[in-house]
């Protein structure tokens, strides 16, 4: 099986991603790895030991990719190692997605069929390294048009396993994992953009650690559940924090 192995997050300047990376270090120990500029950006590479994350700034908007998940800061896309990168190609086009990046490139950008962003590294490209003591990245969170028709993509191309569905006043979705990764998709059929909206943490006491989150500029959105916070933090995207037995 393939497995969720990056997650970019964009920023709105250099002052927001300096105060988001102390913001990741300093509460929940993910730890920077490398930095780099490339195709008209700037990516931090920072990591919790097993999910790099990617704390990017582009030098303008108008930079090639930098509006393909929308304007402005946002979670920009998720990398998926995968094994074979010819037949994951064909896959992502029999099911529906679209690929948008030069097939030279060594982390290939595709559009799923739900029309959220990623893209498929090979393996090995984002080595695993020694975790985090403060938090595991566990989950992301995708906001779709159709649930069904998205959870069918990352079942078809990735070989990701349903584990939970709800189809109740609370709204569709559906959960999915890699093994290791949650993968949460919840519909909400008149947006014009799907995309991804949250990104999580487990963490043993989320309420203690949002006490900190509000200390480092990071702002409470909401407490849906005994277990789980959801914030903003520094770098304008959206995050949860959820306790190590939810």
């Amino acid at each position: 099986m393939s497995r969720i192995v990056h997650i970019a997050l964009k920023c709105g300047d250099l002052d927001s991603l300096e105060s988001a990376t102390k913001f990741y270090e300093d509460i929940f120990g993910i730890y920077q790895t490398k930095s780099t500029h490339a195709r008209g950006h700037l990516s931090r590479h920072m990591t919790d030991g097993n999910i790099d994350l990617a704390l990017m700034l582009y030098d303008s908007e108008d930079e090639k990719e930098a509006k393909l998940a929308g304007a402005g800061p946002r979670i920009h896309h998720i990398g998926i190692e995968v094994d074979d990168r010819p037949s994951m190609i064909k896959k992502i086009e029999d099911n529906g997605g679209s690929i948008y990046s030069d097939r030279a490139e060594g982390a290939l950008k595709y559009r799923s069929a739900d029309g959220t962003l990623g893209e498929i590294v090979a393996v090995g490209r984002y080595l695993k390294k020694d975790m985090s003591k403060l938090a595991r990245i566990s989950r992301v969170s995708l906001q779709v048009n159709d649930v069904d028709k998205a959870a069918m993509f990352y079942e078809n191309v990735f070989g990701f396993q349903r584990v939970g569905t709800a189809d109740g006043g609370g709204g569709r979705s559906r959960e999915m994992t890699d093994g290791d990764t949650t993968l949460f998709l919840f519909e909400e059929p008149s947006i014009e953009q799907p995309g991804i909206q949250y990104w999580g943490l487990e963490v043993t006491d989320p309420k203690a650690v949002a006490e900190k989150v509000e200390e480092y500029g990071g702002v409470i959105l909401a407490n849906p559940g005994s277990n789980i916070v959801r914030f903003r933090a520094p770098d304008g995207n959206m995050a949860e924090l959820v306790g190590s037995a939810a």
